[in-house]
């Protein structure tokens, strides 16, 4: 078998990834826990809130206590509890009376001197002292102000708000700001169900309800795949709705996540940068081998003469992608794909049919398992050889690649430019 290839740059690179899996979303998922597991008089009080409602005019010490002691517990958030009742997921909404004190931003020049206090001053309450450690700043680069806020609030705290009105830390003296909420009776737990926007603390749109050209292109992206042992997604065409609804992005909201199947996924598109990265991306046919396998190679040259790249000629560039550089590759045929081989794999190949095909020895690797770099110098190449396997029979196929890059525009600049080469492979195999 021979191979005729011819490579061409892609606009985009596309990925999605289960909300579970991806580093970020995962640490911050919600997951409601049973009921039973929480303080007695919470679990009395929500429980009541499920059977028959709750309302009071004056909740039970008891119970603004066990919230408070909720509120102690590391990355507890108190306002809305996730539940589990009887297999079933809710958000219990706690309208509780609660004390809020932060210090404002603004830093003052002018203020009644007897009623400021210093962050490291101390008191004789231990939660007085806590209260200011809190909203004061020490100065520290692993801290900031914070809030203090507390649901049953110790007289010894109402004695210092009404006693002092700044602080002063190390950023300055700034005011006190008290905020009491849902301080007038009457109080309510309220539950709703819990919903993936509730899990992910983001917007979750579902693929169904979209537009059909969005639809099918989020359905075939994810479709694709999203570990070591699935090829790149990679087009020129992204419906413009993708940009205008799910790669919506501020500085108060992150993008939605979307739902497909009944599983959320986090789908990111990025734009290739190839007229900006200094590498040069050429195919050529190599001799097929004694077994009649078709080859061919993908050179890569590190260059400072590309037009719109700029890079210190002294520094070099480094390459990144997954299994291999400069990329793997992988051929549908029979309705599967399957891996090309190349020597420059750097996880385990298993080899099946007498080195006629091949696959990932281990198919549960995850992304930072299968991460691997190298870096090039200026004027230097690198050069990999694939070879096709026996599945794939004669015909033209489109095979998927990319890779990364870091490099410095300027050597004297310790930041480095960064960049993605989304690339297609037109490959034409033809019998002997």
């Amino acid at each position: 078998m021979t191979a005729a290839v011819n490579i061409s740059g892609a606009s985009y690179l596309a990925g999605a990834a289960p909300a579970e899996t991806h580093p970020g979303l995962s640490r911050r998922q919600r997951e409601p826990e049973p009921l039973g597991t929480l303080p007695e008089p919470v679990t009395n009080a929500i429980q009541e809130a499920h059977e028959d409602g709750f309302e009071t005019e004056e909740p039970d010490e008891a119970l603004l206590a066990a919230i408070d002691e909720l509120r102690s517990r590391p990355y507890r958030r108190v306002s809305e509890l996730d539940v589990q009742i009887d297999g079933t997921a809710y958000v219990a909404d706690l309208q509780l009376p609660e004390l809020e004190v932060r210090l404002g931003d603004e830093e003052l020049e002018e203020y009644n001197d007897g009623r400021v206090v210093a962050y490291d001053d101390e008191f004789e309450d231990e939660e007085v002292n806590r209260l200011v450690g809190l909203i004061g700043w020490d100065g520290s680069p692993q801290r900031a102000r914070s809030s203090y806020v507390r649901t049953l609030v110790p007289e010894e705290v109402e004695a210092f708000l009404d006693s002092y009105d700044y602080v002063e830390d190390e950023n300055g003296v700034s005011p006190i700001i008290v905020e009491r909420h849902n301080w007038e009776p009457p109080f309510t737990i309220e539950l709703r169900p819990f919903t993936d926007e509730d899990r992910w603390g983001q917007e979750v749109l579902d693929a169904e309800a979209l537009e059909d050209d969005l639809r099918e292109f989020l359905e075939a992206v994810i479709e694709s795949g999203t570990g070591a042992d699935s090829p790149s997604f990679v087009t020129d065409n992204v419906p413009e709705s993708y940009f205008e609804t799910v790669a919506v992005e501020s500085d108060v909201r992150e993008p939605p996540l979307v739902r497909s199947n009944g599983t959320v996924y986090y789908v990111n598109v990025s734009e290739g940068d190839h007229e900006t990265m200094p590498v040069t991306v050429t195919a050529e046919t190599a001799e097929p081998t004694e077994d009649g396998l078709a080859r061919f190679t993908l050179t890569v040259e590190v260059t400072e003469e590309k037009a719109g790249a700029t890079v210190a000629p002294s520094e070099p560039v480094e390459l990144h992608s997954q299994i291999g550089l400069p990329t793997p590759l992988w051929i549908a045929a029979d309705g599967e794909y399957h891996l090309l081989y190349s020597d420059r794999y750097e996880v385990p190949v298993a080899s099946d049919d007498d080195d006629i095909s091949w696959s990932l020895a281990d198919d549960d690797l995850n992304r930072q398992e299968t991460a691997v770099s190298q870096e090039i110098s200026v004027e230097e190449t690198l050069r990999t050889t694939y070879v096709v396997p026996a599945t794939a029979p004669e015909g033209s196929y489109t095979l998927a690649g990319t890779f990364a890059a870091l490099w410095h525009e300027d050597a004297d600049d310790h930041n480095r430019t960064d960049g993605i080469y989304p690339f297609e492979v037109e490959l034409t195999l033809t019998e002997i």
